[in-house]
Formats: C-alpha cells, structure tokens, sequence
C-alpha cells in the first residue's frame, strides 16, 4: 500500500488488474483450497499415525509442485502469444508484463500456504502469519530504494514492485523451514499420488476450487466491471447505446480505489477473522474426526460469537476513521485528496459487510472440517448471479461503493445459508446463548460509536494522524469498558486467550 504515494492512481489502477491473475492461481491452490482440504485429512493421518501423516505431505506438496508449474508455464506461454500475435495498446502492454513478472509469485505463496496449513495443525501459527508481512516490507523497500531503476517513468518503474513480489515471496516460503525443522517435519519428494489420503485430499479440493474461483471470479469482476465503465481520456465520459448518449459511472484509477479499500477492510479481517478461524479450524476439525458433535458445536458457537463481539466494533470504527485513516496512509506524492474520498467512501460499504466476512471464514471451515467441501461450493456459485447483477445495478447510483455494497449483501446472504444449512444438517445448536451476546455487544459498539462521533467533532481540525491515535486506542477502550459493564463473556475469554 506505500505504493500508493509514489506512483499515480492511474498506474496503480493498471498495476492491480496485473496482480489479481496471481493473486487468483493463489487463492485457487494456495490458502484457500489446498491448506483447507489438506489440514482436515493431515490431522486424521496425524492422530492415526504421525508417520502416515508425514508421507502424506511430501506426497501433496510434490503433487502441488508439477500441478503449479505446468500453470505458470501455460500462462507464460498465453501471455506470450498475446505479445506475438496481437496488437496491444501501451498500457494493456504494461498489464501483460507485470503479469508475466509476477506469475512466478503462484509457486512460492502456494507453497506457503500448504506449509502453513502443515503448521497450523502442529499449532505453530507464527511462521504463517509473519508471511504477508514479508510481502508488504519487500514492497516499502522497492519504492523506497529501487523505484528509479527503471528510469523516471512511473510506468517504467512500477517494474521494480513486480521484481521484488518474486523476493518477497522466495523470503516467505524460507521462512516457513525453520519451524518446519523444530517440528520434526523433514520434506522431500513423494510420487505416490495413487495413497488413499492423497485422492481425498484431491476429492475436497476439486469443489473447494470452484467455490473459491466463484469468490475470486466475483472480486475479479468487481475489477473488470469497474475497469469497462470507468471514463478514461481515450474513451471519453460517455457512450451511446440505442442513441442515448450514458455518461461512465466511474472514472479512470477506480480499480485503485477498489484495491485500497480491500486491503484496509482486509487489514482486521486479516488480523482477527482469518487469524480466529484458522486457529479454530484445527480443533474443529479434531472434534469431527472424532465425531464429537457436542464439542464441535461448543467450539463453533464461540468462535461464531468471538468473531462478532470483533466484527461489531471493527465495522464501526473502520466507517468512523475511513477519511482520516485513508489520509494518513496514503495521501501523499501523487495520491491526492480526491483519491482519498474515493477510497473512503468505497470503504463505507466494504466495512458493512465486516461481520458477513469473519463468518464466512469460520463456517466454511466448519464445512471442511467435516470433510464437505461441496455445500459451501453451491452456495457461493448461486449467490454469483445475484452479486453480477447487483454490481450492474448499484455500480450506476453508488459507483465503487454500489460494488463494495453487492459484494457486502452477497456475503451476508452467503453466510446466512450456510449458518442454517449447518444447524440443520448435523443437528447444531451453534445459536445458543447468540442473541444475548450479539445485543451486548451491539449495545457496546453503539456507545463506542457515540463516543467516536464526539471525538471525531472535536478534532476535526486535528491532522489525520493525531485523529487516529486519538480515536482508535480511545474507541477500544470505550467499546471494552462498555462490554465489561455489561458482562459481555467474550471480552474476559478474549483476555483470558492473551
């Protein structure tokens, strides 16, 4: 995110598009699929017998290996053929090249996160978790050492971001092998694709890549809808159709303002939601090997409740620091205050659907835990229709914030389902005790937000730095003394977890 004061919002709008086709190969066989069907069949070899375990794992990784190089060498060959035998406009030239840099990235971040799956049944969570970090360090070093490299173009030089995603993520994958080493796991290549345990973990991620293709093909849409109708100085600001002349919903460098908001939306949900639900999903996924139902519902029902004693606060607070935290960070150089209200108010209604997400990452969790990959897929292919034509819709009345909102609603109704799907199918009672801790910890956040609001209305002459360290520590007390006035269970098990 540092990029975004050293390059223009236009050259970062055209560096996204480039870096959503790794970033969707890694979410495909990466984090998401493989560490997801790998952990749950990983942590029945593992009580069965460590060994078993151990083979398992060399045998998938090697799989994962031959399955991700013939991808990059097919993609490298399209891009290659678009070079040669198509005639590109300069900037979707600079796409195809970034992209072409980057492919590699899928490799490494891939194998990270199916060694951090690895980890994380050992209950080994910090070698994981520093890995994104890694990422954003490389970044901040590229722009602020090697950016002139590629002489003063800023179109030249957003190279030298593409070149250090591929050190970033080679310092990733080394930093996994060290805890590896301290817990006994010594991998090498395994060509017994044919184990019983390999086909099973083959058979759940078969439909877990089609569900997480449908959420990456509805960000990616997100993208292309924005990038299509955004007014651009070679299109213009309008178009005709049928002989009306319609005006573009959105302007060039919106794409940017969609990544931005992401990835300030994805910061608590990185830190607490996808953090909470991987820490559970091994003692999930323990209880349903065993078939213990009663503990498997204990141990969701908390989590269910502890991600929305998190998600209440964390929506409130990212819609009341959403310009001041924008400024901060990013308004500076090239990134200009009407950047910043485009970020922000794209942000408004990421932050809506807060809740929504941290949900969404516990129970499909719980899904696999129970070696059922298929259910959370036909719920996220149904729900793409809807998020298409709601993005169509909102994008003409709301611009980036009408796609921010359909991808908020979607993943409500997304998590809804599978919430009432799950009770039903195994008999859970994972509702029990919800609604009094759910009205507490509303009642909790609407006091920290009236007291935000107070203090927001008394330093709005205040730089945006002095707003947020004002603001954030004092909601976090506001919200966590509210709670304990109100003897919300989820902040002593929050502090007792500390």
């Amino acid at each position: 995110m540092t990029c975004a004061f050293f390059f223009p919002t236009t050259v970062w709008h055209y560096f996204v598009v480039a870096w959503r086709i790794p970033n969707l190969f890694r979410r495909l066989f990466g984090e998401g699929a493989l560490s997801s069907a790998l952990i749950p069949v990983y942590t029945e070899k593992l009580e069965e017998d460590p060994k078993s375990a151990q083979r398992l794992a060399n045998s998938v990784l090697t799989l994962l290996i031959i399955i991700i190089a013939l991808i990059i060498l097919m993609g490298e060959g399209l891009i290659y053929l678009f070079w040669q035998f198509r005639s590109l406009e300069p900037k979707s030239h600079v796409v195809l090249t970034l992209a072409a840099i980057m492919l590699p990235y899928v490799f490494m971040v891939c194998m990270v996160a199916a060694l951090g799956g690895i980890l994380h049944v050992h209950r080994h969570f910090a070698s994981p978790a520093a890995a994104p970090i890694v990422l954003n360090i490389c970044w901040i070093i590229a722009v602020l050492c090697f950016r002139k490299v590629f002489g003063q173009s800023p179109w030249r030089q957003i190279y030298v971001v593409a070149v250090m995603v591929l050190i970033a993520g080679s310092l990733q994958l080394l930093l996994q092998f060290p805890a590896l080493r301290r817990l006994g796991i010594h991998l090498k290549p395994r060509f017994h694709f044919s184990d019983e345990s390999v086909r099973k973990v083959a058979r759940l991620m078969a439909p877990m890549i089609v569900g997480l293709a449908a959420v990456q093909i509805n960000t990616y849409i997100d993208d292309l809808i924005a990038f299509f109708l955004s007014a651009t100085p070679e299109r213009g600001d309008s178009f005709t159709l049928f002989g009306h002349t319609i005006y573009y919903p959105v302007r060039e460098g919106c794409v940017a303002h969609l990544y931005y908001a992401q990835r300030l939306y994805q910061l608590p949900l990185g830190v607490f939601g996808i953090a909470l639900a991987s820490a559970v999903f091994p003692f999930l996924s323990s209880a349903a090997v065993r078939n213990d139902l009663r503990e498997f519902s204990l141990i969701l029902r908390q989590g269910i409740r502890l991600v929305v004693f998190i998600a209440l606060p964390a929506t409130a607070g990212l819609i009341l620091v959403r310009t001041p935290l924008t400024r901060l960070l990013f308004e500076r150089g090239e990134f200009t205050s009407t950047d910043t209200s485009g970020v922000s108010w794209t942000l408004t209604f990421y932050a809506l659907g807060m809740t929504a997400y941290f949900i969404q990452h516990l129970i499909v969790r719980a899904y696999y835990s129970f070696q059922d990959s298929v259910t959370p897929v036909k719920v996220a292919v149904r729900v793409i229709g809807l998020h298409c034509i709601l993005n169509l819709i909102l994008i003409w009345f709301l611009g980036t914030g009408g796609l921010a909102l359909s991808t908020a609603l979607c993943a409500g109704l997304q998590a809804l389902i599978l919430l009432v799907i799950m009770a039903h199918r195994y008999n859970l009672h994972i509702t029990r005790g919800l609604g009094s801790s759910l009205l507490k910890s509303l009642v909790a956040t609407g006091v920290m937000t009236v007291g935000g609001v107070c203090l927001m209305l008394f330093f709005s002459q205040s730089t945006a730095g002095i707003q947020i360290l004002v603001l954030v520590p004092a909601c976090a007390v506001i919200f966590a003394l509210s709670s304990r006035v109100l003897k919300n269970p989820e902040l002593h098990e929050l502090l007792r977890r500390k």
